[in-house]
């Protein structure tokens, strides 16, 4: 087996590539979303249409960082729980 670092750089593995939880809460909420969406998108003439995309694309790029920032907070709260972890004699 490879080290996981050596795989991580070479981008062998991608965490945040196509995972998707398999709960049905998550299905219903992602149905509803679709729902409407397409409900509001009826209601839109094209330029409507084309500034809710934009709008759409801007909240989804803001939401890629933020959630790029709070995996890389929590990745480096873990290393740190586990160097405490190890740093620490049993007692």
């Amino acid at each position: 087996m490879q080290n996981i670092l050596h795989e991580l750089y070479y981008g062998n593995v991608r965490l945040c590539e196509g995972k998707v939880p398999k709960e049905e809460e998550y299905r219903k909420a992602a149905d509803k979303v679709v729902a409407i969406e397409s409900a509001l998108m009826s209601k839109f003439d094209d330029t409507e249409q084309e500034l809710y995309r934009q709008l759409t694309f801007a909240l989804i790029t803001l939401g890629s960082i933020e959630n790029a920032y709070i995996y890389a907070d929590g990745f480096r709260t873990g290393a740190r729980i586990m160097l405490e972890c190890m740093s620490q004699k049993d007692t």
